[in-house]
């Protein structure tokens, strides 16, 4: 079994390009935040294991928003594959290449993404046998000017990345105009205190404006 991306979640993705990192702090929001996204036109969403609800999220989303695709984020331990998996999630995501998380989730044939920031992790990940990485911390590394250097040894072997960490709204284009780039992620598109004072409308605002950038 496997652990690399399938082709389908790839094409969702690559059509999709835009990934919402909602930090959903009350169960009782999450309907009103997926619904805001989903007529934004957004169907992935990223929902990491950094709160106590994070599963009872992913969930929910699976059952009740069908439409809507779910990573599971900051999944670092190797029992929380099957956590993330049994929650519905489709993909797993790291901020960093572990060799356990990878060995679990090959096991349980869960697609993983895991966090690179260096040429040699990349490298690593590729000896692994993946071809997908979550690029971690997108901007505070240098963004896409560094992200093409670092992709450019490695170009023959089809690898592509999710940038995310301090991307906004105007980045968007720039990033979107690489192949390699198979979608980005954003918590400004429903970020906290959009979600605290409910303002629904201005999350699909930002979803509406955010997929008018994709290039």
């Amino acid at each position: 079994m496997s652990a690399k991306i399938p082709q389908t979640i790839k094409d969702s993705l690559y059509n999709s390009r835009i990934i919402a990192t909602p930090h959903i702090a009350d169960i009782d929001d999450t309907p009103y935040v997926i619904e805001a996204l989903v007529k934004g036109g957004i169907n992935w969403v990223e929902i990491t294991l950094r709160t106590p609800i994070a599963l009872e999220i992913i969930q929910y989303i699976k059952n009740k928003f069908p439409e809507m695709n779910v990573m599971a984020g900051t999944v670092i331990e190797p029992d929380q594959v099957t956590m993330v998996q049994d929650a519905g999630a489709v993909v797993a995501v790291s901020p960093n290449l572990s060799a356990k998380v990878l060995e679990e989730a090959s096991s349980k044939a869960m697609p993983f993404v895991p966090g690179v920031a260096t040429p040699t992790e990349i490298g690593m990940g590729i000896e692994m046998e993946l071809d997908t990485f979550k690029f971690f911390p997108a901007e505070m590394i240098g963004g896409m000017r560094y992200l093409k250097r670092v992709f450019a040894p490695y170009a023959h072997k089809n690898v592509q990345f999710i940038p995310l960490g301090g991307i906004t709204g105007e980045l968007i284009p720039e990033y979107t105009s690489e192949n390699f780039v198979l979608a980005l992620g954003g918590s400004w598109i429903s970020d906290i205190e959009l979600i605290q004072r409910k303002n629904w409308q201005k999350i699909t605002q930002n979803a509406q404006q955010a997929k008018a950038l994709v290039r």
